[in-house]
């Protein structure tokens, strides 16, 4: 995606520390994402998933802003594998 910016909610944010997850991580994902889709609960968020080289996904629910340039990242989890 052509996303020059990454923004976090504060519910990301503290997503992002508890579950042991890199800033890096997730604007990789985002950016390079291995699998993208639309969320239908609610409708007009992004999923984005990206397998990492530890054998687990990265999922992150965002919204696209200022006209698809800014990605507002709302929470993001790790799926399978081990922490990396």
């Amino acid at each position: 995606m052509a996303f020059s910016k990454v923004e976090y909610h504060p519910h990301a944010t503290m997503r992002l520390r508890m579950r042991h997850i890199s800033e890096a991580q997730v604007e990789r994902t985002v950016r390079f994402p291995d699998r993208i889709y639309a969320s239908t609960n609610p409708p007009g968020r992004l999923i984005a998933e990206r397998h990492t080289a530890a054998g687990n996904t990265v999922r992150v629910i965002y919204v696209e802003r200022d006209g698809g340039t800014t990605a507002h990242v709302l929470t993001v989890y790790r799926m399978g594998g081990k922490r990396s």
